[in-house]
């Protein structure tokens, strides 16, 4: 099975509980909001259950969530009915190029084998008009690939790309963006994954 999509069949058992766990907007969110044109697009890759997704509606973006769990977007759906979601693969998401003026990625990338990691920021530089903006987060540390247990339902294995900074660093250099800022803390919670969280602001030059 694709790693990727083992860990969708996860998120569709969690849904409910991560939705009442996580509800808050991703960290440092209004920072990259700040540096897009007022009302712009933003794609949210990864959206799960919509909390950033609905964070970025409210302050007057355009926005469209993506994601591959649909218990995830079952209840994004019914949080946000405003919003436009749909059931795809962020690796194959099918807009015109340079429709965006900002993607979001939080915490969705880590379930992306390293392989294709490469083609996925190309594509999303592909996405981004000039001068657009890329959030991204992480579980960070020493590079690998892994399965972890699940939090809320132990037993169950995630797929996990950790990623370290100088990696993820020379992967956005290498495809065309510019690291703007990058913040750091250590989990907060027994809900939390047991990594480093990294949240990466870039931009397509």
């Amino acid at each position: 099975m694709d790693k990727s999509k083992s860990s969708v069949a996860v998120y569709n058992q969690i849904a409910t509980q991560y939705a009442k766990q996580f509800n808050r907007p991703s960290e440092h969110l209004g920072e990259f909001l700040r540096k897009l044109p007022k009302g712009g697009m933003v794609l949210d890759v990864g959206c799960g259950t919509g909390r950033d997704t609905g964070f970025i509606h409210s302050k007057g973006f355009k926005v469209v969530g993506f994601d591959l769990s649909r218990e995830m977007l079952n209840v994004a759906k019914r949080d946000y009915p405003a919003i436009d979601f749909r059931l795809e693969d962020m690796r194959k998401i099918k807009l015109p190029a340079q429709s965006a003026d900002g993607i979001v990625a939080s915490c969705s990338l880590i379930h992306i084998p390293k392989k294709n990691v490469p083609a996925l920021l190309r594509q999303f530089h592909k996405l981004l008009k000039p001068n657009g903006v890329l959030y991204i987060g992480f579980q960070a540390g020493r590079s690998r690939e892994m399965f972890v247990d699940e939090p809320f339902k132990p037993g169950e294995k995630l797929f996990l790309n950790v990623i370290s900074l100088p990696e993820i660093t020379r992967l956005l250099k290498g495809t065309g963006f510019k690291v703007v800022k990058s913040y750091s803390r250590q989990p907060s919670s027994n809900q939390e994954l047991n990594f480093t969280k990294l949240y990466l602001i870039a931009q397509r030059p």
